[in-house]
């Protein structure tokens, strides 16, 4: 095929070349139907736009476009604290868009940003997708990830260590003398989910402890899920004597769930979470966690993406932070 021509475009998507004009230059209203139609189009049509057809101001340059999967925790609080300090000192912006854990939407800011030649976008427990993965491959902001760290693509990643979180929790249970320990996860998606239950597999298998796939139950980081798991702790009292949790929602909501069972923790039941927050340590009972620095993880994130911005470095960075036990009132020690 030969030039492709806006107008060529128009005739794909049903409009006016005006509107597609319009759409490239990013000046003027185009509804969303609309400019759906246009990108199609243009994605199918195989057309590359020139750089100068986007946006491209030294204010927009100043915007480093955080993309979060969730706002109100207390780790996402600090992730934006730690990473606003440092860029706010360089002369940077920091923006936040909500994902909600949509990866449809992660990829939709990823392309808003690099039409809008942002200086760069930090991900915020973003979702591996293939589609995330393509869109990567056409970025030319420096994109860095927190808290995940890809399997199929190289990427700038800042990240607590799971996989040892896990074991090092798993291993804190076993070491009080438990062994009928069930596992809180979160969801099968996510790389977090997969590390810590690894960690959690490893920690139970070196200590001779066989698993089955009731050692496993699965929730979705939400206090629900916690709750859900005391019904079930509930049902089948001896089953399990501790729990290792995956975050510190499904911890609170496991133990409220048990408190008004009457389960007393952690004279009836232990527990172990991982994110030492104020949400853990202020519980109705001041719980054990594995935690990490996340004002300083996102600090490092926004180090990381300065250098970027400014060309320090070409190779992608992954910096890994160690997560330790915080000692609380939640573990019983049975011998």
């Amino acid at each position: 095929m030969g030039k492709i021509t806006i107008k060529m475009i128009a005739q794909a998507a049903q409009t006016s070349p005006t509107t597609v004009s319009r759409y490239l230059s990013r000046q003027g209203y185009v509804s969303d139907v609309t400019r759906d139609r246009i990108e199609e189009a243009i994605e199918a049509l195989g057309y590359a736009p020139k750089k100068q057809n986007f946006i491209s101001t030294d204010s927009t340059k100043k915007i480093v476009m955080v993309v979060s999967a969730d706002v109100s925790g207390q780790v996402y609080i600090d992730y934006f604290q730690g990473m606003s300090d440092y860029l706010s000192d360089k002369g940077y912006v920091c923006l936040q868009a909500y994902s909600d854990r949509d990866a449809q939407k992660e990829c939709k800011y990823l392309k808003y940003a690099e039409e809008n030649q942002f200086g760069a976008v930090i991900m915020l427990n973003a979702t591996e997708t293939p589609e995330l993965v393509a869109q990567l491959q056409k970025m030319t902001r420096p994109v860095v990830f927190v808290n995940r760290h890809l399997r199929s693509a190289d990427v700038d990643a800042i990240t607590v260590d799971n996989y040892r979180g896990g074991y090092v929790a798993t291993r804190y249970l076993l070491d009080a003398g438990h062994r009928n320990i069930v596992h809180l996860s979160g969801m099968n998606y996510s790389v977090i989910t997969q590390d810590r239950m690894m960690g959690f597999r490893d920690a139970m298998l070196d200590a001779g402890v066989s698993l089955t796939d009731e050692h496993i139950f699965r929730g979705d980081m939400t206090e629900k899920s916690g709750e859900k798991l005391a019904a079930e702790i509930a049902r089948h009292p001896g089953r399990f004597t501790a729990a290792f949790v995956a975050n510190d929602y499904m911890a609170i909501g496991l133990l409220n769930g048990l408190h008004k069972r009457g389960i007393r923790v952690p004279e009836d039941f232990s527990i172990i979470n991982f994110d030492s927050t104020p949400l853990a340590k202020n519980a109705r009972v001041r719980l054990t966690s594995v935690g990490f620095d996340s004002v300083e993880m996102g600090r490092a994130a926004g180090e990381v993406v300065y250098q970027k911005m400014h060309a320090q470095t070409d190779l992608p960075r992954k910096v890994i932070y160690p997560a330790g036990i915080n000692e609380g009132d939640s573990v019983k020690k049975c011998r």
